[in-house]
């Protein structure tokens, strides 16, 4: 897809998703005493946010805060962690909107690179976050510069919490691992290799989505102190379960777009192997249900110190699925979110 601003791309709605799930509502994750005070925390950390990410305009869906995806990563930290600090929710918002800009880069939006562009641009990303030097790149005017230059000044922060040193490597294990999987996915997309059996495509689709990475980096601003490395080993199962929750989830919102792209998702492989929509819109939930106890039962399993990275977890795979079931992230601004808030509190 070549549409640098990501226009065309933005403005693709699923319909049919829309019409089928008519009545879900955007924070039915979000427990309903707890909404006031996440939508409150959120709005407070998106000017520390936007701060952060001020220079690399790439990183806005549209070129602009106010319409942007920030106002969501900033809700999703926020109904992630409900009593994390403001810097540490704005710390967790823009790490979540450098995601999404590493996405559009696999994914052509902010311009069109090869598997060997964008092997290479993974490889800086990972020695960035497991090396020393974090100096932001001078004159990041591409789109790959400056996602790359957000990340050097997200790491330069990271590496100030105590958790950074333990958890580095594997943050920039899971960042190759989800770099490997998004080529897997851009040779499916452009034919070069056969679409996946559904199986197959979850067990990528969970490391695209990027909810192991960005937990990798939330364990360190956010897990016990003294950080250990077992620390992952223990969630890792639970991660994976609940990423292919909110995977399932996001593909229930996008096929229609990714139709477009060419792209596999879930309910275009039932579909091909003779799967009406409909019928492969129910199958899709009702295997999210069954992955959703699946990871309770897992989360449940941790051990005591992890209890806030297990309930983090459950809040956040509760918040986010339900989103996607009711809209897009794209198009959440700034001021919806103040209007959400000023709506809640009457």
């Amino acid at each position: 897809m070549s549409d640098p601003g990501g226009r065309a791309y933005f403005g693709i709605r699923n319909d049919l998703a829309d019409r089928l799930l008519k009545g879900s509502h955007q924070l039915a994750g979000v427990p309903e005493g707890d909404r006031g005070a996440v939508l409150r925390a959120a709005l407070d950390a998106v000017p520390e946010a936007a701060g952060l990410l001020r220079p690399f305009p790439v990183l806005f869906a549209d070129g602009e805060s106010s319409a942007s995806r920030l106002a969501f990563s900033c809700l999703s930290a926020a109904a992630t962690f409900p009593l994390a600090r403001r810097d540490q929710i704005a710390e967790l918002g823009a790490l979540t909107a450098i995601l999404f800009g590493l996405d559009d880069i696999a994914d052509g939006i902010s311009g069109e690179w090869s598997d060997r562009d964008f092997t290479a641009f993974i490889a800086r990303l990972r020695a960035t976050v497991t090396g020393t030097s974090f100096a932001a790149t001078p004159a990041a005017e591409g789109p790959i510069e400056q996602v790359l230059g957000a990340w050097q000044a997200w790491c330069a922060r990271f590496h100030g919490h105590a958790g950074a040193a333990v958890h580095a490597p594997n943050l920039g294990r899971r960042l190759e691992l989800a770099g490997a999987a998004m080529v897997r996915e851009r040779a499916w997309a452009a034919g070069r290799a056969p679409w996946p059996e559904y199986a197959d495509y979850l067990a990528n689709g969970l490391l695209t989505i990027l909810y192991p990475t960005w937990w990798a980096a939330a364990l360190a601003i956010r897990g016990p102190v003294p950080a250990e490395a077992a620390h992952w080993t223990s969630i890792e199962p639970a991660t994976h379960l609940g990423a292919a929750c909110m995977r399932l989830a996001n593909d229930i919102r996008t096929f229609e777009r990714e139709k477009a792209e060419g792209k596999p998702n879930s309910i275009s492989i039932l579909e091909n192997a003779g799967t009406g929509t409909a019928r492969a819109l129910t199958k899709v939930s009702a295997h999210i249900g069954e992955l959703d106890t699946e990871f309770g039962a897992a989360l449940a399993d941790l051990p005591a110190e992890l209890a806030e990275i297990a309930e983090g977890q459950r809040r956040s795979v509760s918040f986010n699925g339900r989103w996607y079931l009711a809209r897009d992230t794209h198009a959440y601004t700034v001021q919806e979110l103040a209007g959400d808030l000023e709506s809640h509190e009457g």
